[in-house]
Protein backbone atom coordinates (compact mmCIF):
# COMPACT_ATOMS: atom_id res chain seq x y z
CA UNK A 1 0.00 0.00 0.00
CA UNK A 2 1.05 3.59 -0.51
CA UNK A 3 0.94 4.73 3.07
CA UNK A 4 4.48 5.71 3.83
CA UNK A 5 4.95 6.56 7.47
CA UNK A 6 8.59 7.43 7.20
CA UNK A 7 7.70 9.32 10.31
CA UNK A 8 4.06 9.70 11.28
CA UNK A 9 2.81 13.11 12.20
CA UNK A 10 1.38 14.56 13.87
CA UNK A 11 -12.23 25.69 9.51
CA UNK A 12 -31.03 31.97 3.99
CA UNK A 13 -53.37 41.20 -2.95
CA UNK A 14 -54.90 42.93 -4.66
CA UNK A 15 -56.27 45.48 -2.26
CA UNK A 16 -56.13 48.47 -4.57
CA UNK A 17 -53.88 50.54 -6.75
CA UNK A 18 -52.23 52.37 -3.84
CA UNK A 19 -51.17 49.08 -2.31
CA UNK A 20 -49.72 47.91 -5.62
CA UNK A 21 -47.78 51.13 -6.14
CA UNK A 22 -46.46 50.95 -2.58
CA UNK A 23 -45.27 47.38 -3.10
CA UNK A 24 -43.53 48.36 -6.33
CA UNK A 25 -41.78 51.18 -4.52
CA UNK A 26 -40.65 48.81 -1.77
CA UNK A 27 -39.42 46.41 -4.42
CA UNK A 28 -37.36 49.15 -6.09
CA UNK A 29 -35.89 50.19 -2.75
CA UNK A 30 -34.99 46.59 -1.96
CA UNK A 31 -33.38 46.17 -5.35
CA UNK A 32 -31.44 49.40 -4.97
CA UNK A 33 -30.27 48.40 -1.48
CA UNK A 34 -29.08 45.04 -2.74
CA UNK A 35 -27.26 46.73 -5.60
CA UNK A 36 -25.41 48.96 -3.15
CA UNK A 37 -24.30 45.90 -1.24
CA UNK A 38 -22.39 44.68 -4.25
CA UNK A 39 -21.59 47.90 -6.09
CA UNK A 40 -20.76 50.44 -3.36
CA UNK A 41 -18.10 53.09 -3.12
CA UNK A 42 -16.23 51.26 -0.36
CA UNK A 43 -13.18 49.63 -1.86
CA UNK A 44 -11.07 48.49 1.08
CA UNK A 45 -12.02 45.88 3.68
CA UNK A 46 -9.69 47.64 6.07
CA UNK A 47 -12.10 50.62 6.07
CA UNK A 48 -15.19 48.62 7.07
CA UNK A 49 -16.28 49.93 10.46
CA UNK A 50 -17.92 46.60 11.42
CA UNK A 51 -15.10 44.23 10.43
CA UNK A 52 -12.51 44.35 13.14
CA UNK A 53 -8.96 43.11 12.88
CA UNK A 54 -9.99 40.09 14.94
CA UNK A 55 -13.01 39.15 12.79
CA UNK A 56 -12.79 35.50 11.75
CA UNK A 57 -13.45 36.23 8.06
CA UNK A 58 -11.50 39.47 7.74
CA UNK A 59 -8.83 38.02 5.46
CA UNK A 60 -11.39 36.38 3.17
CA UNK A 61 -13.43 39.60 2.94
CA UNK A 62 -10.30 41.59 2.13
CA UNK A 63 -9.32 39.05 -0.51
CA UNK A 64 -12.71 39.27 -2.26
CA UNK A 65 -12.71 43.07 -2.06
CA UNK A 66 -9.27 43.19 -3.63
CA UNK A 67 -10.49 40.95 -6.46
CA UNK A 68 -13.55 43.19 -7.02
CA UNK A 69 -15.92 40.35 -6.18
CA UNK A 70 -17.72 42.00 -3.28
CA UNK A 71 -17.85 45.40 -1.65
CA UNK A 72 -19.51 47.05 1.32
CA UNK A 73 -22.29 49.54 1.85
CA UNK A 74 -22.21 53.32 1.36
CA UNK A 75 -22.24 53.90 5.12
CA UNK A 76 -18.81 52.28 5.35
CA UNK A 77 -20.02 48.95 6.74
CA UNK A 78 -19.86 45.42 5.38
CA UNK A 79 -22.72 44.01 7.49
CA UNK A 80 -21.04 40.62 7.95
CA UNK A 81 -24.01 39.13 9.83
CA UNK A 82 -26.58 40.15 7.20
CA UNK A 83 -28.14 37.24 5.30
CA UNK A 84 -26.85 36.82 1.78
CA UNK A 85 -29.50 36.50 -0.95
CA UNK A 86 -29.58 34.37 -4.08
CA UNK A 87 -29.12 37.50 -6.21
CA UNK A 88 -26.06 38.42 -4.11
CA UNK A 89 -24.57 34.98 -4.64
CA UNK A 90 -25.20 35.07 -8.39
CA UNK A 91 -23.53 38.47 -8.64
CA UNK A 92 -20.50 37.38 -6.66
CA UNK A 93 -20.09 34.18 -8.66
CA UNK A 94 -20.36 36.08 -11.94
CA UNK A 95 -17.68 38.51 -10.79
CA UNK A 96 -15.43 35.85 -9.29
CA UNK A 97 -15.51 33.74 -12.46
CA UNK A 98 -15.46 36.76 -14.77
CA UNK A 99 -18.53 35.57 -16.70
CA UNK A 100 -19.29 37.36 -19.96
CA UNK A 101 -22.27 39.68 -19.34
CA UNK A 102 -22.50 41.08 -22.87
CA UNK A 103 -25.54 40.00 -24.88
CA UNK A 104 -26.36 37.44 -22.20
CA UNK A 105 -29.12 35.03 -23.22
CA UNK A 106 -32.45 35.55 -21.42
CA UNK A 107 -33.19 32.43 -19.34
CA UNK A 108 -36.81 33.64 -18.98
CA UNK A 109 -36.96 33.52 -15.21
CA UNK A 110 -40.52 34.54 -14.16
CA UNK A 111 -39.35 36.62 -11.18
CA UNK A 112 -36.22 38.18 -12.70
CA UNK A 113 -37.18 40.69 -15.40
CA UNK A 114 -34.56 42.22 -17.66
CA UNK A 115 -34.91 45.44 -15.63
CA UNK A 116 -33.67 43.73 -12.47
CA UNK A 117 -30.45 45.28 -11.17
CA UNK A 118 -28.73 41.87 -11.15
CA UNK A 119 -30.42 40.49 -14.26
CA UNK A 120 -27.26 39.99 -16.29
CA UNK A 121 -25.37 38.27 -13.47
CA UNK A 122 -28.31 36.01 -12.59
CA UNK A 123 -28.88 35.15 -16.25
CA UNK A 124 -25.22 34.34 -16.80
CA UNK A 125 -25.03 32.09 -13.74
CA UNK A 126 -28.26 30.26 -14.62
CA UNK A 127 -27.21 29.83 -18.25
CA UNK A 128 -23.91 28.37 -17.07
CA UNK A 129 -25.75 25.80 -14.96
CA UNK A 130 -24.37 27.03 -11.66
CA UNK A 131 -27.78 27.87 -10.18
CA UNK A 132 -31.18 26.44 -11.28
CA UNK A 133 -33.68 28.24 -13.49
CA UNK A 134 -37.44 28.51 -13.02
CA UNK A 135 -38.57 30.64 -10.09
CA UNK A 136 -35.28 32.13 -8.92
CA UNK A 137 -36.43 34.09 -5.84
CA UNK A 138 -33.65 36.69 -6.06
CA UNK A 139 -34.43 38.35 -2.71
CA UNK A 140 -34.66 35.10 -0.76
CA UNK A 141 -31.84 34.12 1.56
CA UNK A 142 -29.82 31.28 0.09
CA UNK A 143 -29.51 28.15 2.22
CA UNK A 144 -26.30 26.32 2.95
CA UNK A 145 -27.44 23.40 0.79
CA UNK A 146 -28.20 25.73 -2.12
CA UNK A 147 -24.84 27.40 -1.59
CA UNK A 148 -23.13 24.03 -1.77
CA UNK A 149 -24.80 23.34 -5.13
CA UNK A 150 -23.83 26.74 -6.54
CA UNK A 151 -20.17 26.54 -5.54
CA UNK A 152 -19.81 22.88 -6.53
CA UNK A 153 -21.27 23.57 -9.98
CA UNK A 154 -19.38 26.81 -10.47
CA UNK A 155 -15.98 25.35 -9.64
CA UNK A 156 -16.52 21.84 -11.00
CA UNK A 157 -15.85 20.17 -7.65
CA UNK A 158 -16.06 16.43 -7.13
CA UNK A 159 -16.74 14.49 -3.95
CA UNK A 160 -15.57 11.06 -2.92
CA UNK A 161 -18.70 9.91 -1.05
CA UNK A 162 -16.83 9.62 2.21
CA UNK A 163 -18.27 12.65 3.96
CA UNK A 164 -20.76 12.18 6.75
CA UNK A 165 -22.61 14.90 8.65
CA UNK A 166 -25.19 13.84 11.22
CA UNK A 167 -27.92 15.87 9.46
CA UNK A 168 -27.05 15.04 5.84
CA UNK A 169 -27.53 11.43 4.69
CA UNK A 170 -26.65 10.07 1.28
CA UNK A 171 -30.29 10.39 0.12
CA UNK A 172 -30.50 14.12 0.81
CA UNK A 173 -30.94 16.19 -2.37
CA UNK A 174 -27.80 18.23 -1.78
CA UNK A 175 -25.62 15.41 -0.47
CA UNK A 176 -23.33 15.23 -3.48
CA UNK A 177 -22.75 18.98 -3.40
CA UNK A 178 -22.06 19.04 0.33
CA UNK A 179 -19.81 16.03 -0.06
CA UNK A 180 -17.88 17.83 -2.80
CA UNK A 181 -17.34 20.88 -0.59
CA UNK A 182 -16.12 18.74 2.28
CA UNK A 183 -13.90 16.56 0.11
CA UNK A 184 -12.18 19.68 -1.16
CA UNK A 185 -11.80 21.17 2.29
CA UNK A 186 -14.20 24.06 1.65
CA UNK A 187 -16.37 23.04 4.59
CA UNK A 188 -15.80 20.94 7.68
CA UNK A 189 -19.25 21.71 9.10
CA UNK A 190 -19.97 22.75 12.65
CA UNK A 191 -18.21 21.47 15.70
CA UNK A 192 -21.29 19.38 16.67
CA UNK A 193 -20.85 17.29 13.53
CA UNK A 194 -23.69 18.94 11.57
CA UNK A 195 -23.76 20.85 8.29
CA UNK A 196 -27.20 22.53 8.73
CA UNK A 197 -28.16 22.51 5.03
CA UNK A 198 -31.47 24.39 5.50
CA UNK A 199 -29.88 27.24 7.44
CA UNK A 200 -29.25 30.59 5.81
CA UNK A 201 -25.82 32.14 5.30
CA UNK A 202 -24.38 35.44 6.42
CA UNK A 203 -22.31 37.65 4.15
CA UNK A 204 -19.21 36.78 6.14
CA UNK A 205 -19.84 33.04 5.91
CA UNK A 206 -20.40 33.11 2.15
CA UNK A 207 -17.29 35.23 1.76
CA UNK A 208 -15.37 32.50 3.54
CA UNK A 209 -16.77 29.71 1.36
CA UNK A 210 -16.14 31.61 -1.87
CA UNK A 211 -12.62 32.56 -0.88
CA UNK A 212 -11.83 28.93 -0.09
CA UNK A 213 -13.09 27.84 -3.50
CA UNK A 214 -10.97 30.49 -5.20
CA UNK A 215 -7.81 30.04 -3.17
CA UNK A 216 -6.82 26.90 -1.19
CA UNK A 217 -4.84 29.08 1.21
CA UNK A 218 -8.16 29.90 2.92
CA UNK A 219 -9.09 26.25 3.48
CA UNK A 220 -8.56 26.32 7.22
CA UNK A 221 -11.65 27.37 9.21
CA UNK A 222 -14.83 25.91 10.63
CA UNK A 223 -18.28 27.05 9.45
CA UNK A 224 -19.53 28.53 12.72
CA UNK A 225 -17.37 31.56 13.24
CA UNK A 226 -14.46 31.38 10.85
CA UNK A 227 -12.12 30.81 13.79
CA UNK A 228 -9.34 28.39 13.07
CA UNK A 229 -9.94 24.91 14.46
CA UNK A 230 -6.21 24.41 14.89
CA UNK A 231 -4.63 25.31 18.22
CA UNK A 232 -2.09 28.11 18.10
CA UNK A 233 1.36 26.89 19.03
CA UNK A 234 4.29 29.18 18.50
CA UNK A 235 7.35 27.77 16.80
CA UNK A 236 10.32 27.94 19.08
CA UNK A 237 13.28 25.95 20.25
CA UNK A 238 11.65 23.03 21.98
CA UNK A 239 12.63 21.40 25.26
CA UNK A 240 12.73 17.61 25.08
CA UNK A 241 9.34 15.96 25.60
CA UNK A 242 7.22 19.10 25.17
CA UNK A 243 6.35 18.65 21.49
CA UNK A 244 4.00 15.88 20.37
CA UNK A 245 4.27 14.45 16.87
CA UNK A 246 1.50 12.00 17.66
CA UNK A 247 -1.88 12.13 15.97
CA UNK A 248 -4.72 13.88 17.82
CA UNK A 249 -7.25 11.26 18.89
CA UNK A 250 -10.00 13.95 19.02
CA UNK A 251 -10.03 14.15 15.22
CA UNK A 252 -10.81 11.96 12.23
CA UNK A 253 -8.14 12.43 9.58
CA UNK A 254 -8.56 12.18 5.80
CA UNK A 255 -5.49 12.06 3.56
CA UNK A 256 -5.15 12.15 -0.20
CA UNK A 257 -2.39 9.74 -1.14
CA UNK A 258 -0.62 9.23 -4.44
CA UNK A 259 -0.16 5.69 -5.68
CA UNK A 260 2.78 5.32 -8.05
CA UNK A 261 2.53 1.60 -8.75
CA UNK A 262 0.20 0.85 -11.67
CA UNK A 263 0.01 4.49 -12.73
CA UNK A 264 -0.08 7.88 -11.09
CA UNK A 265 -3.37 7.66 -9.18
CA UNK A 266 -4.80 9.16 -6.02
CA UNK A 267 -7.03 7.73 -3.31
CA UNK A 268 -8.31 8.88 0.06
CA UNK A 269 -7.42 7.36 3.40
CA UNK A 270 -9.53 8.01 6.51
CA UNK A 271 -8.22 7.17 9.95
CA UNK A 272 -9.50 7.44 13.51
CA UNK A 273 -8.49 6.32 16.97
CA UNK A 274 -10.38 3.30 18.30
CA UNK A 275 -8.88 3.04 21.78
CA UNK A 276 -5.81 2.09 23.76
CA UNK A 277 -4.54 -1.43 24.25
CA UNK A 278 -3.20 -2.94 27.44
CA UNK A 279 0.32 -1.73 26.74
CA UNK A 280 -0.66 1.93 26.50
CA UNK A 281 -0.55 2.12 22.71
CA UNK A 282 -3.28 4.09 20.91
CA UNK A 283 -4.75 1.88 18.18
CA UNK A 284 -5.75 3.61 14.96
CA UNK A 285 -7.99 2.26 12.20
CA UNK A 286 -7.36 3.34 8.62
CA UNK A 287 -9.85 2.87 5.77
CA UNK A 288 -8.19 3.01 2.36
CA UNK A 289 -10.41 4.08 -0.54
CA UNK A 290 -13.35 2.40 1.25
CA UNK A 291 -11.91 -0.93 0.19
CA UNK A 292 -9.39 -2.06 2.74
CA UNK A 293 -8.94 -1.51 6.46
CA UNK A 294 -5.66 -1.41 8.34
CA UNK A 295 -4.55 -0.76 11.88
CA UNK A 296 -1.45 0.73 13.44
CA UNK A 297 -0.34 1.91 16.86
CA UNK A 298 1.15 5.11 18.24
CA UNK A 299 2.37 6.33 21.60
CA UNK A 300 4.43 9.05 23.21
CA UNK A 301 7.28 8.27 25.55
CA UNK A 302 9.46 10.70 27.44
CA UNK A 303 11.94 11.00 24.59
CA UNK A 304 10.28 9.67 21.44
CA UNK A 305 7.17 9.41 19.33
CA UNK A 306 6.79 5.74 18.48
CA UNK A 307 4.60 4.04 15.87
CA UNK A 308 4.11 0.85 13.92
CA UNK A 309 3.40 0.64 10.21
CA UNK A 310 -0.21 -0.05 9.09
CA UNK A 311 -1.03 -3.74 8.82
CA UNK A 312 -4.06 -5.93 8.18
CA UNK A 313 -7.07 -5.15 10.38
CA UNK A 314 -6.52 -8.31 12.39
CA UNK A 315 -3.01 -7.35 13.40
CA UNK A 316 -1.36 -4.29 14.90
CA UNK A 317 2.09 -5.58 15.56
CA UNK A 318 5.26 -5.04 13.63
CA UNK A 319 8.45 -3.04 13.99
CA UNK A 320 8.44 0.02 16.23
CA UNK A 321 9.73 3.25 14.66
CA UNK A 322 10.85 6.29 16.61
CA UNK A 323 11.05 10.06 16.20
CA UNK A 324 13.09 11.75 18.95
CA UNK A 325 11.72 14.85 20.65
CA UNK A 326 15.11 16.30 21.52
CA UNK A 327 16.14 16.90 17.89
CA UNK A 328 17.20 20.40 16.85
CA UNK A 329 17.43 21.83 13.33
CA UNK A 330 20.27 19.99 11.66
CA UNK A 331 20.05 16.98 13.96
CA UNK A 332 20.45 13.62 12.25
CA UNK A 333 19.67 10.08 13.39
CA UNK A 334 19.16 6.61 12.00
CA UNK A 335 16.52 4.03 12.83
CA UNK A 336 15.59 0.74 11.17
CA UNK A 337 17.96 1.44 8.29
CA UNK A 338 16.50 4.87 7.52
CA UNK A 339 18.46 8.11 7.85
CA UNK A 340 16.65 11.15 9.17
CA UNK A 341 17.42 14.86 9.47
CA UNK A 342 15.38 17.72 10.98
CA UNK A 343 15.81 20.34 8.25
CA UNK A 344 13.36 23.10 9.28
CA UNK A 345 10.83 24.35 11.81
CA UNK A 346 8.11 26.43 10.10
CA UNK A 347 5.90 28.95 11.88
CA UNK A 348 2.92 27.78 9.78
CA UNK A 349 2.14 25.47 6.91
CA UNK A 350 -1.19 25.18 5.06
CA UNK A 351 -2.67 22.01 3.61
CA UNK A 352 -6.19 21.51 2.24
CA UNK A 353 -7.27 20.63 5.77
CA UNK A 354 -6.05 23.64 7.72
CA UNK A 355 -3.24 26.02 8.50
CA UNK A 356 -1.05 24.38 11.11
CA UNK A 357 1.39 26.04 13.46
CA UNK A 358 4.76 24.86 14.66
CA UNK A 359 5.52 22.49 11.81
CA UNK A 360 8.65 20.32 11.73
CA UNK A 361 10.13 19.22 8.42
CA UNK A 362 12.01 15.93 8.54
CA UNK A 363 14.04 14.62 5.64
CA UNK A 364 14.42 10.87 5.32
CA UNK A 365 16.53 8.69 3.04
CA UNK A 366 15.68 5.04 2.51
CA UNK A 367 17.09 2.94 -0.34
CA UNK A 368 18.56 6.13 -1.85
CA UNK A 369 15.08 7.73 -1.97
CA UNK A 370 14.75 11.12 -0.33
CA UNK A 371 11.44 12.30 1.15
CA UNK A 372 10.34 15.23 3.29
CA UNK A 373 7.61 14.75 5.89
CA UNK A 374 5.86 17.67 7.60
CA UNK A 375 4.72 17.17 11.20
CA UNK A 376 2.43 19.59 13.07
CA UNK A 377 2.62 19.72 16.83
CA UNK A 378 -0.28 17.74 18.36
CA UNK A 379 -1.60 16.69 14.94
CA UNK A 380 1.04 14.48 13.41
CA UNK A 381 1.83 14.04 9.75
CA UNK A 382 0.22 16.65 7.49
CA UNK A 383 2.26 16.39 4.29
CA UNK A 384 4.81 14.19 2.53
CA UNK A 385 6.83 15.34 -0.49
CA UNK A 386 9.17 13.55 -2.87
CA UNK A 387 12.69 14.83 -3.51
CA UNK A 388 11.48 16.88 -6.51
CA UNK A 389 8.73 18.53 -4.43
CA UNK A 390 5.78 16.46 -5.64
CA UNK A 391 3.03 15.78 -3.11
CA UNK A 392 2.98 12.14 -2.09
CA UNK A 393 0.48 12.41 0.75
CA UNK A 394 -1.52 15.38 2.09
CA UNK A 395 -3.93 15.88 4.96
CA UNK A 396 -7.05 17.26 3.23
CA UNK A 397 -9.62 17.15 6.02
CA UNK A 398 -9.86 16.91 9.81
CA UNK A 399 -13.12 16.51 11.68
CA UNK A 400 -13.79 16.56 15.41
CA UNK A 401 -14.97 13.28 16.85
CA UNK A 402 -18.38 13.54 18.59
Amino acid sequence: MSILFAIINKKDDGRGECKVKRMKTIGRIAAFTMMLAVFPNVTSAASFTDVSAKHGAKQEIEYLVDKGVIKGFQDGTFKPQKEVTKANVATMLARALKLDLTNVKNPNLPDVPTTHTSYKEIAAVVNAGYMPGGEFKPYAAITRGEMARAITNAFGLKGDGSVSFSDVNSQYWAYKYIDALATNGITIGYEDGTFRPAASLTRAQFSSFLARALDPAFVKKNDASGVSTIPTVSASKKPAGTVSFNFNENYIYTYSTRTIAGGDQWHNEEMKAIGKNGDGWMVWEMNVAKKATYKFQTRNTTNNFEYTLPQAATSVGGHVYQLPYDAEIGSTWEHKGISYKLVAIKNTHTTKAATFKNVYVVESIENNKKMQTYYANDFGEILKLTADGQVQRELIRIKLVH
